[in-house]
């Protein structure tokens, strides 16, 4: 007579196998923390709001009172099974049982079969002096099979009618994470008109505003600010000149847009471009109009356009 496993190993193990499972198509709603520290961290946490699921925690309930009734039937079972044993082989089962669970695991491990248990396991045909044993599978291996089919059975409808797993899902829910921290950042950390600085000799930054001149403003002005449908960024006519000083005036016109054209847009004001952003682009259009040479129109720039204004002529 086969050992069964005993109700306290098998309804924790069991309920934890459930739990797991219902993590997996509960989703997370926080944001994860990087580290091994911040996995043990995500999963209390994920832990946490699983279990205080109502949907999950009656499912546990559920599940529970169904292991206590299985647990019970098993044990009805067991009894039966063993009144019908002789003395002999109640005596054995009776030390078998006392011993510890764990230990009896371990031993069955290693223990093998003797001849004569081996010969009345012999499957009646066997090729080139190979035989076949008909044992029974260990029942931690059909433990392990089962709960692999109801694994992939949750996940199946986990994957079909949820968010779990869904690549999409998780990258538009991660995508409004962080857009929402760039956004509170811009808030915390941007600045106005009157705390930009020029950061023309800042090499990282000329470099960032020329990536952001590129992507935004070389349509018009072209990549060496030379101008085609936007007028000539290198030269000193300027059509809009509402600053004194023209690193406030260039960024003045990228925050608030041309008053004289519509089509030079307020980055700014339309939220497509961060105030620091634009002190970033304004350096760079300075660092083109005051340190590199003017693009004539003998090299393809435009001609000039609006007032020459003297004194931002360069000063090299």
């Amino acid at each position: 007579m086969r050992q069964r496993t005993p109700g306290r190993i098998l309804i924790p193990a069991a309920l934890f196998a459930i739990i797991w499972i219902l993590m997996m198509v509960n989703p997370v709603e926080f944001e994860r923390t990087a580290g091994i520290g911040g996995f043990f961290k995500d999963t209390f946490r994920h832990l946490f709001e699983t279990l205080t699921n109502v949907y999950a925690a009656a499912i546990l309930i559920v599940a529970f009172i169904m292991l206590l009734i299985v647990n019970t039937i098993n044990k009805i079972i067991e009894s039966n099974k063993f009144n019908k044993l002789s003395p002999e082989q109640q005596r054995e089962y009776a030390e078998v049982s006392n011993k510890n669970y764990f230990m009896r695991l371990l031993q069955s491990t290693k223990e093998r079969q003797s001849e004569e248990e081996e010969e009345a396991l012999i499957i009646d045909h066997g090729f080139d002096g190979i035989v076949e044993l008909d044992n029974a599978l260990p029942d931690w291996w059909v433990g392990l099979f089962y709960f692999g089919v109801i694994f992939t059975f949750v996940y199946l409808l986990a994957f079909a009618f949820t968010d779990f797993a869904d690549p999409i899902a998780e990258y538009e829910k991660h995508n409004d994470i962080e857009e929402a921290k760039v956004a509170e950042w811009i808030v915390n950390n941007d600045i106005t008109i009157d705390q930009a600085e020029n950061k023309y000799t800042d090499a990282q930054a000329i470099e960032d505003g020329m990536e952001t001149f590129n992507l935004k403003c070389a349509t018009c002005h072209t990549e060496n600010g030379g101008g085609g449908i936007g007028p000539n960024l290198t030269d000193s006519h300027w059509i809009n000149h509402s600053k004194e000083d023209l690193f406030k005036n260039i960024y003045d016109m990228v925050y608030n847009g041309s008053p004289n054209d519509p089509t030079m847009k307020a980055f700014g004001q339309e939220g497509e471009l961060s105030g620091l952003s634009i002190e970033k682009v304004a350096s760079y259009v300075y660092y083109l109009n005051q340190e590199l040479p003017q693009v004539t129109e003998a090299e393809g720039g435009a001609a000039p356009q609006g007032d020459k204004i003297s004194k931002w002529d360069r000063k090299k």
